[in-house]
């Protein structure tokens, strides 16, 4: 492929449009493709978890939420955003503009769109983001992670395909090894995060929880706790007062192996968190997170306690003493965790990096969508 063959990837700031617009980049760039990402300030803490990559910061900002005496601000900064996307979009020319979500993605989709380039918008949510569905209703090509997609305008339907969410190289390979399952007398790895922007709440109750429960199932406990810097002082006072093992970080850039390790993990619901503790088959409790605009977390996870692959508290619920009575439950049912693991790995969609990277192509290709491998079209 020659240098003409240039893709452009636009992501917000967080762990869950970064990264995987990180793996669908590995895989452009291992086919010849120049990739090319637009982000924001917030994004670009993330890249050098990623690919190398040509990168581009944006200006973002959202007309949603923030007040009435912020909305000039954020609107000098929506304008600055579109100036600056269709610089880059006239500059760059790329065959493919590929959208993550996040304010940043929002300029360089809707220029794209409006100069007829081609774009696909890939959804990692079980809900379709404000941003995705005024996309798709332009004419975007789109990619959803979860086979019914809320929210889904009627016009997407000839463009849509499913092809999961891109997983990162470092749980496709730790996902290798499969869950560790518990025995009676081992230590119960537990481990607690609330996503790339933490949790509050988690270092407020889980340590109030562990505490109601008896010595021997603290004994056998060893926490691994994400926890926001100002308030590591008082989590980890509180887990000290009951001598529980902890270990404390306000990041981990092992995570991956982490999630590996662990026997039962609380987390938020967010898409990638989903998918990736589906790929790893970790039991999990998932509190989502409340007050989005389109609930997204929620459509998440929702399924995943119908089919037995996880605990789903809604945070009115999340208290101590539900949190402690699931753990007790979970930590006396070796069996249940297995089949939380087993049913959790048969959803997991891990070649999604795969099937994203070959809908990019045969767009970028012109030639007709397909998101199967060959051998899958052959056999049926």
């Amino acid at each position: 492929m020659t240098g003409l063959n240039k893709i452009l990837l636009a992501a917000g700031g967080t762990g869950g449009h970064m990264f995987p617009a990180g793996a669908l980049a590995e895989q452009l760039k291992e086919a010849g493709y120049e990739v090319h990402l637009a982000t924001d300030k917030r994004g670009m803490a993330y890249v050098s978890n990623l690919t190398p990559m040509e990168l581009h910061q944006l200006p973002a900002a959202t007309v949603y939420g923030g007040g009435l005496l912020a909305f000039p601000l954020r609107l000098v900064t929506l304008i600055l955003s579109l100036l600056a996307s269709f610089i880059l979009i006239i500059r760059l020319r790329p065959k493919v503009i590929v959208g993550f979500g996040g304010y940043p993605s929002f300029g360089p989709i809707m220029v794209s769109l409006v100069l007829q380039r081609i774009v696909l918008v890939h959804e990692q949510n079980a809900v379709l983001g404000r941003v995705n569905k005024l996309a798709a209703n332009m004419g975007a090509y789109v990619a959803t992670s979860f086979k019914d997609t809320a929210n889904m305008p009627a016009a997407a339907a000839r463009k849509k395909r499913r092809t999961g969410n891109p997983l990162r190289p470092a749980i496709l390979q730790v996902s290798k090894g499969g869950y560790r399952y518990l025995a009676s007398a081992r230590a119960v790895e537990l481990l607690i995060f609330g996503g790339s922007q933490g949790a509050s709440i988690f270092a407020e109750i889980v340590p109030r929880a562990l505490a109601l429960m008896p010595q021997e199932q603290k004994r056998r406990l060893r926490v691994v706790h994400q926890v926001r810097r100002p308030e590591m002082r008082d989590t980890l006072d509180a887990y000290g007062k009951e001598g529980i093992y902890t270990e404390i970080r306000d990041f981990f850039d092992d995570l991956p192996v982490r999630m590996r390790r662990s026997h039962l993990m609380i987390a938020r619901g967010g898409a990638s968190t989903v998918a990736e503790m589906m790929a790893l088959g970790v039991p999990t409790i998932f509190v989502p997170l409340p007050g989005s605009l389109d609930q997204d977390q929620a459509h998440n996870v929702r399924k995943l306690g119908r089919l037995g692959c996880a605990v789903v508290i809604d945070q009115k619920d999340f208290t101590a003493a539900r949190l402690a009575a699931e753990i007790e439950k979970l930590m006396g049912d070796e069996k249940r965790l297995q089949r939380m693991s087993d049913n959790a790995r048969k959803y997991a969609e891990l070649d999604a990096t795969g099937r994203l990277f070959r809908y990019v192509d045969s767009l970028a290709q012109k030639r007709p969508v397909q998101v199967d491998r060959p051998t899958e079209v052959k056999n049926g």
